[in-house]
């Protein structure tokens, strides 16, 4: 008998290269940061600097995951450690890991302090600035990624006055959170009520951003339709966040881990093309680069396509009626099913 053909791989090594200035950036903090709490630690010891690092942590996973959720289209996107910011998303995304770092760091220091004036002291400092204050820090980078991220919409320096503003605003919010440490009544109230203003300013932003990734999807994609590629009913699962979370689902449940790691990246060079695409449409890249990102994004996705196609599912796939056609889903076992 003639050995089976082998499985195809995905190769994903063209996209999310991590630059080497990146990564010394990212050590060279790191490397601040523990010195940071080295000296916080020689000042009040080992014991309460342990205590307030695990108190500092303990909010941190589940603004992570709220961080992370912020139009989960590009939760494989940062995974994936794209360099891009293309839009509120990126730039919120992006700065609000930022925050919840340094709000890690400085609620470090502040529990330590706490703590030398008892346990009242401390439950006050992290019922105020624990829970709350990687939240804000948050919100008070995502200021200056939406500035960041305006700016790396325009043109060459055009649009650099938005990082200004956007950190002109970080830093009035924080220092209007920093003076309320204390107050009670009417003013701490005023305070919340302005940062919750804020935040509802930086959500409607998102919201405002998915929708015009959804855009770019509907409006470019269709170009590209092709069987082995992308069709019409495949669009309109990239095209919705349910969708998307259902077709990595089906393809975690029916095919395998491979299959769904090939689904989300899959969804992720889709976006990246209907991205490319916006760029070029708005004279924002040159003809050169978009021609090698649309052709690694194409090459991306019938790859991907190909390893989910690989092995017959169990089950029909949730965006698909009965006789839709799919580049998961090989023509013969869509036969008969339901």
């Amino acid at each position: 008998m003639a050995a089976p053909p082998p499985r195809p791989v995905l190769d994903t090594r063209r996209f999310g290269r991590t630059p080497l200035p990146f990564l010394l950036v990212l050590g060279a903090c790191c490397l601040v940061a523990l010195l940071a709490l080295a000296a916080v630690a020689a000042g009040s010891g080992p014991a309460p600097a342990l205590v307030a690092l695990l108190l500092a942590l303990l909010p941190i996973p589940l603004l992570l995951a709220v961080v992370l959720y912020l139009g989960a289209a590009m939760l494989a996107l940062l995974a994936s450690r794209r360099t891009e910011i293309d839009g509120a998303h990126d730039g919120v995304v992006y700065a609000s890991m930022i925050g919840l770092g340094f709000a890690m760091v400085a609620n470090v220091y502040a529990l330590v302090e706490a703590q030398r004036h008892g346990v009242t002291a401390l439950a006050e400092t992290f019922a105020g600035r624990g829970i709350f204050g990687p939240l804000w820090e948050a919100l008070f980078t995502s200021m200056i990624g939406l500035g960041v991220a305006y700016a790396a919409a325009r043109r060459g320096s055009e649009g650099y006055w938005a990082i200004m503003v956007g950190w002109v605003a970080a830093v009035a919010l924080s220092t209007l959170w920093n003076a309320s440490v204390g107050k009670r009544g009417v003013a701490l109230a005023t305070t919340y009520l302005i940062l919750v203003a804020a935040l509802i300013v930086v959500l409607v932003l998102v919201v405002a951003d998915r929708r015009r990734i959804i855009a770019m999807i509907t409006r470019f994609l269709p170009r590209f339709e092709d069987p082995a590629v992308v069709t019409v009913p495949d669009i309109t699962m990239l095209a919705s966040l349910r969708l998307r979370r259902l077709g990595r689902q089906w393809a975690r449940l029916n095919v395998g881990i491979a299959a769904m790691r090939a689904m989300t990246e899959y969804q992720l060079a889709a976006t990246e093309l209907a991205m490319a695409c916006n760029r070029n449409s708005l004279g924002q890249t040159t003809s050169e680069a978009y021609i090698r990102h649309r052709d690694d994004s194409l090459s991306l996705m019938r790859s991907a396509a190909e390893v989910v196609r690989a092995r017959q599912p169990l089950s029909h796939p949730p965006w698909l009626r009965p006789d839709d056609r799919s580049v998961f889903v090989r023509p013969t076992a869509r036969r008969g099913r339901t």
